[in-house]
């Protein structure tokens, strides 16, 4: 059980890096396009505020779950 813990760690460590690279990536692709509006922005920015914490906190708990933290012993 504690090689899945750490097995689903390190895929919620990459996934948690991958989101906080490409949700900025996305949003800067999509607020520099020529059809960006206001509402655009104000959209992006809500989800940015939003999930930039979220896949912060995934990535740090893939973290500890690849460290052991969570491992019965």
């Amino acid at each position: 059980m504690n090689a899945i813990k750490k097995i689903l760690g390190l895929i919620c460590m990459l996934a948690g890096i991958a989101l906080m690279i490409g949700l900025p990536y996305q949003t800067i692709r999509k607020l520099t396009s020529d059809t960006a509006s206001a509402e655009d922005y104000v959209f992006w920015l809500v989800i940015v505020v939003i999930f930039f914490p979220i896949t912060a906190g995934l990535a740090l708990f893939g973290r500890y779950a690849w460290q052991g933290e969570y491992d019965k012993t």
